[in-house]
């Protein structure tokens, strides 16, 4: 074992080596975010578990399979082995920044504060009704309409206000015609457990479903598509358990034909719609058409006027507390991100992967949709800057496992096929064994290999970098379009 493998790292609890790192367990869940309050709701955890040991219950994970145990006991988990609910829980390590490595690889041209990106440019849709229920540029509902009409989704993810929801509450959606998609336009700021519906998109057979999200919603569906599957080979586990738990880790992301990440810096709770609107404000939630920040909350209603609340406001009062342990701004997991921070009816567009961009490309080439280099709007280019490393500054630090430590290690999925395979020689097991254990683990998937070094991203050129100590800092210019700053059918047509 290297030295970079066997190192401990240090935290607030003593340390801990990197071998133990690499498998969460049911117990370090339910202790370290659950109990700890850091818990985002995304429901991932209760969706993949696969022997109905947890619930979602009062928007958290509760342990309901025996009534008599400990709020972090789980009989698997301790028995035969498995833990996927924690291998995919956002709030445990590896977190956004240590999954680089693994997600991106070395596809990955440029890097930055608000993390790896191969363009970067604003864009709003040219369809008239679209632009008039979407939340700033129309890009996100433009995108799932062309995805769905041109057969290159069978269905979408959102949360939406339904027929059968409380005005201004959205529910996790599954999305399937033109009528659905333009329904779910807009943002409520309020949180759903989106990675739930999951679930639904498996019972109604969709194979290729555009998932959209919020940061700490996307982690968890790149941790499904990403952790290494090895920690499911134990030397107590049979055939059966371990396919099934296998099939729970990878079968609900294996749906997903790309994500589409949303900007958030925070959602509000409940009571910013009960109390301060609904009796502060006398505004019936039913007259509430859709909102919005740009500085100051902003409340759209059905009479067409619009109603205010300061930000500064909203945050004291209404943040959701569990918002402050996410250091995620600007969905770095996703394979299209999208936010409307410093624009005006446009939406800054962010592709991260090869994936995103061939989905761009073909949706920019069908016309529905206009976009300008982020140079030209460089009022949303700082924001996006300030934004995402005010974020990343903020989070609380907590126990090790959460990840929130300045000196944690990027995951590797080999460094997690080595530490199974030793655990499991441990056992007793022979090298045949071993092998056809880790094998069975992975299924159809190549096992994980070694990779000799990962190519990190190249900055943006004429960054001033941090500055002086106590003096303000200073922000990097726009890309360029030849540095990734344009769309890449802006570029290509300039080209031309």
């Amino acid at each position: 074992m290297s030295e970079a493998k066997e190192k401990a790292i240090s935290g607030n609890a003593g340390p801990i080596s990197l071998e133990a790192l690499h498998h969460n367990s049911f117990k370090d869940m339910m202790n370290d975010v659950v109990d700890a309050g850091s818990c985002c709701e995304c429901g991932s955890c209760v969706l993949v578990c696969p022997h109905n040991v947890i619930e979602y219950i009062d928007k958290k994970p509760q342990q309901t399979a025996k009534a008599s145990a400990e709020f972090d006991y789980c009989g698997i988990s301790e028995g035969v082995g498995c833990d996927v609910c924690a291998t995919v829980c956002p709030r445990l390590w590896p977190r956004e920044d240590h999954l680089k490595d693994a997600v991106f690889e070395n596809a990955r041209p440029y890097e930055d504060i608000f993390g790896v990106y191969r363009h970067i440019f604003v864009a709003r849709t040219k369809r008239p009704e679209v632009a008039e229920r979407g939340q700033d540029g129309g890009v996100v509902t433009g995108l799932l309409s062309w995805a769905k009409s041109t057969g290159a989704i069978d269905g979408g993810i959102v949360s939406a206000v339904g027929e059968e929801d409380d005005p201004c509450f959205p529910t996790p959606k599954v999305v399937v015609s033109e009528a659905e998609i333009q329904a779910s336009a807009g943002s409520w700021y309020t949180y759903c457990e989106n990675n739930m519906a999951l679930a639904e998109a498996k019972e109604r057979g969709l194979s290729r479903v555009a998932f959209v999200g919020v940061p700490c919603q996307i982690t968890p569906l790149r941790k499904m598509q990403y952790m290494d599957p090895s920690f499911l080979a134990t030397a107590k586990k049979k055939a059966k358990p371990l396919a099934r738990q296998r099939e729970f880790l990878r079968g609900f992301s294996d749906r997903v034909s790309f994500s589409i990440g949303l900007f958030c810096t925070e959602v509000f709770t409940h009571e910013l719609m009960t109390e301060r609107i609904a009796k502060r404000m006398n505004i019936p939630l039913t007259e509430v058409s859709k909102f919005n920040v740009k500085g100051e909350v902003l409340v759209y209603k059905r009479d067409k006027t619009i109603e205010t609340i300061p930000l500064a406001e909203a945050m004291r009062d209404y943040q959701r507390p569990e918002c402050q342990h996410c250091g995620d701004f600007s969905a770095e997991m996703a394979d299209i991100a999208c936010g409307g921070v410093g624009t005006d009816a446009a939406t800054i567009v962010v592709i991260r992967t090869q994936k995103g961009e061939e989905i761009w490309r073909n949706f920019e080439a069908d016309g529905s949709v206009e976009t300008m280099p982020i140079g030209e709007n460089k009022r949303a280019w700082n924001i996006l800057q300030r934004l995402a490393r005010r974020q990343r500054e903020r989070i609380p630090k907590g126990a090790i496992r959460s990840g929130t430590g300045k000196e944690m290690p990027q995951y590797a999925p080999i460094h997690a096929r080595e530490i199974s395979a030793t655990r499991l020689r441990a056992h007793g097991m022979a090298e045949k064994e071993v092998d056809e254990m880790l094998q069975s683990a992975y299924g159809s998937e190549a096992l994980s290999q070694d990779v000799i070094g990962y190519m990190a991203g190249q900055p943006i050129p004429g960054d001033p970098g941090p500055g002086a100590p106590g003096e303000k800092r200073k922000l990097p210019p726009p890309p360029t379009p030849s540095q990734g700053g344009a769309a890449p059918g802006w570029i290509d047509k300039k080209a031309d």
